[in-house]
């Protein structure tokens, strides 16, 4: 089996490369870009009280690359991007604990409103691309620029922060009251809590394409436009258990009061995100693209693809 497919292998390169002429190539390159990204979670809901939601955010990122043309229209790429991916998750609604203790040690329900709580998160990655490039002339200097391969992943930077409007009141069940605006007693509406944290992370493989064109602007210098599409494979967090949802605020005074609370915890890790962490980006970039190409005879091993190419 490993000698057939060495025999095809050879039959599909030699012709290549024992051409009288080959035409060999070397393109420098680089690019700026944006678009849309996410980080391949979905929202799920748990409580019919609590809505969530999420969306994707928008992407940056720079390439600088290289290319070797072993054919006139095909060859190898590498280089190093440095990549941004953004996600958002909200939460509307209500949550409720229940028989917790107020500050004169009676029952009550507690309730947290969330209006519009939204919590960005956010990966800045360093990516290593390896892939195929093909370079196809459409007229006189133009060309169709395509890629297609994998990249090598590694987050230098993950965070998220939250923000929204949290009111916190309190429902008496055997007197079926309501209490709103008691500071003294943990009951009040607040705008200031922002959390922020650092965003675990491990290095991922992802998959890659583009497809664009390449203008001349002067002698073997393009304007290089091309959309690109990009998404990993393989998660970017360690998969774990998830954790409770949390909206403590420590703050000065509060601590006793909330005692109840788990302290706040990033919203992709609690049951209200469903997915692995994978990110997904896709857009345009723009740059130039700078070539080098040369047609040499070919030198060759044996006498016999010397003469059956110069019969």
């Amino acid at each position: 089996m490993r000698k057939t497919l060495l025999i095809i292998a050879l039959a599909a390169v030699l012709p290549i490369w024992c051409a009288p002429y080959h035409s060999k190539g070397h393109s420098f390159e680089l690019t700026i870009g944006g678009g849309y990204s996410s980080l391949g979670y979905n929202a799920k809901k748990v409580t019919d009280n609590l809505v969530p939601s999420s969306s994707g955010s928008y992407a940056l990122g720079a390439h600088i690359g290289y290319n070797w043309f072993f054919t006139e229209y095909v060859g190898l790429g590498i280089g190093v991007d440095a990549q941004r991916y953004g996600h958002s998750t909200s939460l509307n609604g209500t949550l409720t604990w229940q028989g917790v203790t107020d500050t004169d040690g009676e029952l009550y329900d507690h309730r947290l409103a969330l209006n519009s709580w939204k919590e960005n998160q956010q990966y800045w990655n360093v990516e290593i691309p390896l892939s195929l490039v093909f370079s196809f002339p459409i007229r006189e200097k133009v060309y169709i620029t395509a890629q297609i391969g994998a990249k090598y992943c590694m987050p230098i930077s993950g965070s998220y922060s939250g923000a929204g409007v949290l009111t916190h009141s309190g429902y008496y069940q055997p007197w079926n009251l309501t209490l709103e605006d008691k500071p003294n007693h943990g009951f009040y509406t607040e705008s200031d809590f922002h959390p922020k944290g650092n965003m675990p992370s491990r290095h991922y493989w992802s998959i890659f394409a583009k497809l664009g064109v390449a203008i001349p602007i002067v002698d073997q210098l393009d304007l290089l436009i091309q959309a690109n599409i990009n998404g990993a494979i393989t998660p970017c967090v360690k998969e774990g258990e998830q954790q409770l949802i949390g909206f403590r605020n420590d703050r000065a005074g509060q601590e006793q009061t909330h005692y109840f609370m788990n302290d706040y915890t990033a919203l992709y890790n609690t049951e209200f995100t469903n997915g692995a962490i994978k990110p997904f980006s896709a857009g345009l970039e723009i740059g130039i693209r700078y070539t080098i190409r040369s047609n040499k005879r070919r030198s060759y091993p044996c006498r016999c693809l010397r003469d059956y190419y110069y019969y």
